[in-house]
């Protein structure tokens, strides 16, 4: 999380005017070329998948975003529970027959016998597998870049944090609605004190599109995200629930500690809970609330967020996401641009393309790419990561939400707030 700056007592308007001039006259100090790092190693990252096979549903977004920017070369795959489509997918992606495995085991024991094993891994598997697979690599030493939620309980998302920090390897949950600029630009302006002290958090992740809407009528053709397997009843939290929040606990730097939560199935022949209402309290004061869907229908995405403070609010959509709106009351509002000189150091890292061109979703995902694969390739060099890897998502963040997701349950079947222990 973000240390907050201490707020002055100058006019809203004048701290807000001070904040973009300030960076409008200041010199950047841009973070070193990614490029320059595989140069100054000689190759670039050798990286293997773990899922995310043809018959993934966010396989191929994956191999988009971490392609973008030419890091990392994938090398080995244990793509797929079913061999024909493992073997399938590793062939499409030209890896060696040799490093196309049938299991995630297998690709563990065959990359540490190599001496050009793989240096990262991406694991994109149902969430009640991704706790032992991160652990096991991290403990061989290997970084990992997982998906999210990190696990399907907050006792396994614990473990995954004590050995990420054991091990010394970088591990990262791929939250890519962090990498848009505007979203690091709103962390900014709260960090900064633009809005003053943080009173009220407003979070959603609506979705209701026809994917998500209803059951299929043959329930053997049921996604594995709608079975109570994949993490019990509550994977709405756990698919939707967590990006909204990860993102309002990243944007205000606090975290949520106690929750009221309604949760409900609305679709019929569903098994799992797929609308959430969570009222919310957070670590510095602020109050809140959390809607999840699968059953919004007529939203295509629905991710959006707004925090208000004593002196204003910011506010940001997905759908939109080029734009975050700075209000004050009384005043006109302040569209904020990306990729514009006076906004902060960290949207102007994340900003690719120049302004007036939409850079989108798969940039935002290859900067949480492009952060990790710097990371890496600087501990390779033997140097410090903390830079490249700051505005990353992190094992704790991880943790925080599945002990949101288990808290919510316990409220929902008491019929009471619960207080959640950091």
């Amino acid at each position: 999380m973000v240390d907050r700056l201490p707020i002055d007592d100058e006019a809203p308007t004048l701290r807000t005017a001070r904040y973009f001039f300030t960076r409008l006259i200041s010199r950047k100090r841009h973070r070193m070329s990614s490029t320059s790092l595989v140069s100054r190693l000689g190759r670039r990252v050798r990286f293997g998948i773990i899922g995310g096979g043809l018959d993934s549903v966010i396989g191929g977004t994956h191999l988009l975003a971490l392609r973008t920017d030419g890091l990392a070369d994938i090398v080995a795959g244990a793509m797929s529970i079913d061999p024909a489509v493992a073997d399938a997918s590793a062939a499409e992606l030209l890896i060696d027959p040799s490093r196309r495995y049938a299991s995630w085991q297998d690709l563990l024991a065959g990359e540490t016998a190599r001496e050009d094993g793989v240096d990262a891994v991406v694991v994109i598997t149902p969430p009640q597998f991704h706790g032992e697979i991160s652990m096991a690599f991290l403990q061989a030493g290997i970084n990992v870049l997982c998906e999210k939620p990190t696990t399907s309980t907050a006792a396994d998302a614990a473990e995954v944090v004590r050995v990420a920090d054991e091990s010394g390897a970088l591990f990262t949950v791929t939250h890519c609605y962090t990498g848009y600029p505007m979203v690091r630009e709103a962390k900014e302006l709260v960090r900064t004190g633009v809005l003053g002290r943080i009173t009220l958090v407003e979070g959603r992740h609506a979705a209701g599109d026809p994917g998500v809407l209803r059951e299929p009528e043959d329930s053997s053709k049921r996604h594995w995200h709608f079975k109570p397997s994949s993490m019990g009843k509550a994977v709405v939290l756990g698919e939707v629930g967590s990006h909204a929040h990860n993102i309002v606990e990243y944007v205000t730097g606090q975290r949520v500690i106690e929750v009221t939560a309604q949760l409900t199935t609305i679709a019929k022949r569903r098994e799992i809970y797929d609308n959430a209402y969570l009222t919310l309290s957070f670590s510095d004061g602020a109050v809140g609330r959390l809607w999840s869907s699968f059953v919004a229908a007529g939203n295509e995405h629905g991710l959006a967020f707004a925090v208000y403070g004593d002196d204003g609010s910011l506010h940001w959509d997905q759908e939109s996401p080029e734009y975050l709106w700075l209000r004050r009351p009384g005043e006109a509002a302040i569209r904020i641009s990306r990729g514009l000189d006076s906004t902060s150091e960290a949207s102007q890292a994340a900003t690719r393309i120049r302004p007036g061109h939409p850079e989108g979703y798969i940039m935002a995902f290859a900067n949480i790419y492009r952060d990790f694969f710097s990371g890496v390739l600087l501990r390779l060099l033997g140097e410090s990561s903390d830079e490249a890897v700051r505005e990353l998502p992190t094992a704790r963040d991880g943790l925080s939400t599945i002990r949101l997701i288990e808290a919510a349950v316990e409220s929902h079947d008491r019929r009471s707030p619960v207080e959640i222990v950091l």
